[in-house]
């Protein structure tokens, strides 16, 4: 027995199962109502949550749904000493971060249902702490995506190289890595852009972040890059480039592009969105023709990126949180990463000879 699953039954066992308690041969009828239940879950998330909430809890809740019906339990009505044992399932391979956010699907759109799920029935508290220590809480963090790696990007894709078929997508990931880069935005944030939202000006570009996910009632922000003339990192230049090629056709700023190089038009009359999982595999491909580990960076990496370099340029962490729109100080301060370690690291002078 590992460790997780002894937590896991010594929780579960605390109080006796009841006989009401025990599975229930469930009727074909009320298999197809789970079934359909599970299909729509996202819909019994509160509308105050975000779009990523909401498709996250639905994914849990129908990974909680199927576990029950192996076991011929509703998972509407089954208690929370079962939850500690699926929960424990999925603690052999999965993050204590996933694992906590299924555990609040679950008790979300069970108290959305009218049955709450009783925490205390399974020393539910004990349970996680154990998960903790035996797990350790320190979440997994993508590497920051530096100056430097944006520098190779840039050679890796570049501006000016004739009007082949790919010079249209060159620019716009061109504009969409250098945008990110500055601005510290979730690939969310970068493909929910629409053309409207960018103004561009002498002084540079104000994108306005119209909902995000520390932004739940949507009241939006307006974020300022400032145009470096000449520096190949400019995402002014960078975007005022793929604007000349991409046109003002209402739509998405940074627009689906098709095999063929031409840019998508929808029934509508506007240019689609690209994916946010569009701006992962951008990351992640520039990343491995750099030389480097794909598997270490995602899209996030860009806003740990800005972040970092706003570190090692010694930019006030309220300035950068400002910039960035973090709300806490405490998640704020995970994204100084790696630089921190060096600022002001009094270790050399210690150890060194004099």
């Amino acid at each position: 027995m590992t460790d997780i699953l002894a937590i896991a039954v010594a929780s579960a066992s605390m109080a006796p199962v009841a006989d009401d308690a025990r599975p229930q041969a469930l009727t074909e009828a009320q298999i197809a109502e789970i079934r359909a239940l599970a299909e729509k879950a996202d819909e019994l998330v509160s509308a105050a949550s975000s779009a990523n909430t909401k498709l996250a809890y639905g994914k849990a809740w129908r990974a909680w749904s199927d576990w029950c019906l192996r076991f011929g339990l509703d998972p509407v009505s089954a208690d929370s000493r079962w939850l500690v044992l699926h929960l424990t399932a999925l603690a052999e391979t999965r993050s204590l971060s996933t694992i906590e956010l299924r555990r609040s699907a679950v008790v979300t759109i069970r108290k959305r249902l009218g049955h709450p799920v009783n925490l205390d029935l399974a020393g539910f508290d004990d349970f996680i702490k154990g998960l903790r220590r035996t797990k350790g809480a320190r979440p997994t963090r993508k590497a920051a995506l530096l100056e430097e790696n944006l520098r190779a990007a840039m050679l890796l894709i570049p501006a000016d190289s004739g009007p082949d078929p790919e010079r249209a997508r060159r620019l716009r990931d061109r504009a969409l890595l250098l945008t990110g880069f500055a601005g510290g935005f979730r690939r969310s944030e970068l493909a929910g852009f629409d053309l409207r939202h960018a103004i561009l000006s002498a002084e540079g570009l104000v994108l306005f972040v119209a909902g995000s996910k520390t932004d739940q009632e949507r009241d939006g922000a307006e974020v300022g890059i400032r145009a470096v003339p000449g520096s190949p990192l400019c995402a002014v230049t960078a975007l005022r480039a793929w604007l000349a090629v991409r046109g003002d056709l209402p739509g998405a700023l940074f627009c689906r592009i098709d095999r063929g190089g031409h840019l998508v038009t929808g029934s509508d009359g506007r240019h689609p969105a690209i994916a946010g999982r569009t701006v992962a595999l951008l990351v992640k491909r520039v990343i491995r023709q750099a030389g480097l580990d794909a598997a270490e960076f995602s899209a996030h990496s860009l806003r740990a990126g800005m972040m970092t370099a706003a570190d090692r340029k010694s930019v006030p962490l309220e300035r950068a949180m400002e910039h960035g729109r973090w709300k806490s100080l405490a998640t704020a301060r995970g994204y100084r990463r790696h630089s921190s370690l060096w600022v002001g690291n009094f270790t050399e002078a210690l150890l060194r000879d004099e």
